[in-house]
């Protein structure tokens, strides 16, 4: 059976809870952002998913492609930006492995982290 693991930083992205008294009135302005979500382990394979309300689109840094929202699969790490500044973003990282692995989600708003975090998943194997 495989083992799901997922990284979910949804419109609240900026506080480590959702309550709105607790995110601080500078982060309602719009900035830069770059995301970077990495997996390592042993043949760990991702997901991520990437959204905004503003209509922005963005680019993906490895194929200099870019989209409107993201939806992507890969083994190793993906890192896309925003192409204008953008209000709040969606993002979800997912990781899929049948052994010790682990995903790392950063994310940074007009170059400052504002989110860092990794989750390992031991896995069981077959």
């Amino acid at each position: 059976m495989r083992k799901i693991h997922s990284l979910l930083v949804a419109a609240c992205l900026l506080a480590a809870s959702c309550n709105r008294e607790e995110i601080q009135p500078e982060t309602d302005k719009a900035g830069m952002y770059h995301i970077t979500v990495a997996v390592t382990g042993t043949s760990p394979k991702g997901s991520v998913h990437i959204y905004n309300l503003d209509g922005v689109k963005f680019r993906n840094e490895r194929t200099g492609t870019s989209a409107f929202s993201v939806d992507e699969t890969f083994t190793d790490k993906v890192e896309y930006s925003t192409e204008k500044p953008v209000s709040q973003i969606t993002v979800q990282g997912i990781l899929y492995s049948k052994e010790n692995a682990t995903i790392t989600l950063q994310i940074k708003k007009d170059g400052e982290s504002v989110f860092n975090q990794s989750k390992p998943e031991r896995g069981t194997g077959l």
